[in-house]
């Protein structure tokens, strides 16, 4: 069953990954050498469909044919208000049937006499079948490594953390339709945080047992933040905030108005009165701005941008940061609130230890200059990729499965874990005391203990006293109505600790046996 795969799709790209049982994930690029692909697909008009970069650099000439950030509309119906399919389709370059949910791609064929009309054909998916087709195409970049033709290929999926619980089914049919086969899909911050192994290092300083970690997402479209608390294994999600309308477009934006203004100044043409015209802008801006988180300056040009003529400049990362300061600082004030919000929910989170980044527009110095600004005591890490640690992290969380075919379709699982450390000890000797269960266990548990009988006298009822403590509170508990059987001086028990919810209080309940 192996290699494994972990996959995050979303408005604007896809990414996948691969696990061997080594856990060393890898990113799997795609037939151009990109190890990030674009969420785009294509209609050629007849019977096919292209997905990726192809459909992406075709779509300005053809946008009725091409349908892209269509994951936002992968949700019940129910869920898709007037609001939210009027912000999203902003973005969808076709036509969207907002009563039968589906997009409409259209296609001319011309006529072939002078005399006759030109054909319009259509095609019509809805955003279910769009998410098959380009999980299709990830599938194809999974076959290098999957050679297994009786099994389909075993995938952990991500999804934003704000989609409600029935696009985690919508999600897993369509994953399943494509050839894979769903073992478990997870939260993208939570993929983020596998993906730097956040929790799984013994750490030396007591006081950072419990890791407070704040994930940062700037995708294409929108933003959201997370907060967890990481102790021993578990990641418990303490907030999460979004989605916000900031995200790569609106960096993008500024960069288009610079082009517009500059291209208007120069040369008394108005782009913004041409659809193409547009069309090519954002497509060299978007090229620009990915460019621009690495290299130092770059050249825009555009061939016939307008009436025949061209418009070439030249772009340094100062002069677009200067640009898209506005942004970064409506950025930064979202996040700010945010994390002052749960503060006060959650008195607990004094401080952020770690901080991680996900999402492609992330991968802006500038923006990620003001995180480090804003949090200078955290941990950054960007070490990898932003808009590909959520499909690394899927992939090593299939590392993790104790049994990749049972599908595991819940955000996450409610559980009760122990606030303080309890202890055990005979009688009134606390010096004797045993650890039974750390701080961050999780209830219910079992454990085996041996301890040291306290010179108390030999009554029964002495020897079958036993009292716990956890933080200020100590109970008292007794074996059954038996006489404890003690070997060498020690007492060999098995300590049953469990929860009882009575009218919203978490009251413990211990049960103590002799072995």
């Amino acid at each position: 069953m192996w290699p494994r795969f972990g996959i995050k799709i979303g408005n604007s790209t896809m990414c996948i990954a691969y696990v061997r049982s080594d856990g060393k994930a890898e990113v799997i690029a795609n037939k151009q050498g990109d190890r990030v692909s674009q969420a785009c697909l294509l209609w050629n008009g007849d019977s096919e469909t292209e997905c990726g970069l192809t459909a992406k650099q075709k779509m300005a000439t053809r946008p009725k044919q091409a349908v892209a950030h269509s994951f936002q509309l992968l949700q019940p119906e129910a869920e898709l208000s007037e609001d939210k399919l009027a912000n999203a389709l902003k973005e969808v370059p076709c036509e969207y049937d907002k009563e039968a949910f589906v997009f409409r791609m259209e296609h001319t064929v011309p006529a072939d006499r002078d005399d006759q009309d030109d054909t319009i054909v259509t095609k019509e998916m809805s955003a279910f079948e769009v998410t098959v087709e380009l999980l299709r195409a990830e599938l194809e970049l999974a076959r290098q490594y999957h050679t297994d033709t009786e099994h389909s290929p075993i995938a952990v999926l991500s999804i934003p953390s704000y989609y409600p619980a029935q696009s985690f089914k919508l999600l897993s049919d369509a994953a399943k339709a494509a050839g894979f086969h769903v073992a478990q899909i997870i939260a993208e911050p939570t993929a983020a945080v596998l993906c730097y192994k956040i929790g799984e290092e013994q750490t030396e300083q007591p006081e950072r047992e419990r890791q407070h970690v704040l994930t940062i997402k700037c995708g294409g479209l929108y933003s959201d933040f997370a907060l967890y608390a990481v102790q021993n294994g578990y990641f418990i999600e303490l907030a999460t905030f979004g989605p916000f309308p900031i995200g790569g477009r609106q960096f993008t934006e500024a960069l288009v108005q610079f082009i517009c203004e500059e291209f208007k100044r120069k040369y008394k043409l108005d782009p913004h009165e041409s659809r193409r015209s547009l069309a090519k802008i954002r497509t060299a801006a978007a090229n620009c701005k990915h460019i621009l988180t690495t290299l130092p300056s770059t050249q825009l040009y555009i061939d016939s941008l307008m009436d025949g003529v061209d418009f070439n400049a030249q772009m340094s990362r100062a002069r677009f940061e200067s640009l898209i300061q506005p942004v970064i600082n409506g950025f930064m004030q979202q996040l700010g609130e945010c994390v002052e919000r749960a503060q006060q929910e959650h008195p607990e989170l004094k401080r952020i230890d770690d901080i991680v980044l996900l999402g492609a527009t992330m991968q802006i110095p500038k923006l990620q200059a003001a995180v480090a600004a804003r949090y200078p005591d955290a941990k950054l890490h960007n070490s990898h990729s932003t808009d590909e640690v959520v499909a690394i992290g899927c992939a090593r969380q299939a590392v993790f499965l104790l049994d990749p075919l049972q599908a595991q379709l819940q955000k996450a699982d409610d559980c009760v874990l122990v606030e303080d450390d309890l202890y055990i000890w005979h009688g009134n000797d606390e010096t004797n005391a045993k650890l039974v269960l750390s701080k961050g266990s999780i209830l219910p548990a079992k454990i085996k203990v041996s301890l040291p009988q306290s010179g108390e006298g030999d009554a029964i009822d002495a020897l079958a006293s036993f009292k716990l403590r956890t933080g200020q509170s100590e109970i008292m508990a007794h074996l059954p109505d038996t006489t404890p059987t003690i070997d060498d001086g020690l007492f060999q028990l098995e300590v049953e600790v469990d929860w009882d919810d009575k009218d919203g209080n978490i009251v413990p309940l211990v049960r103590l046996r002799c072995m």
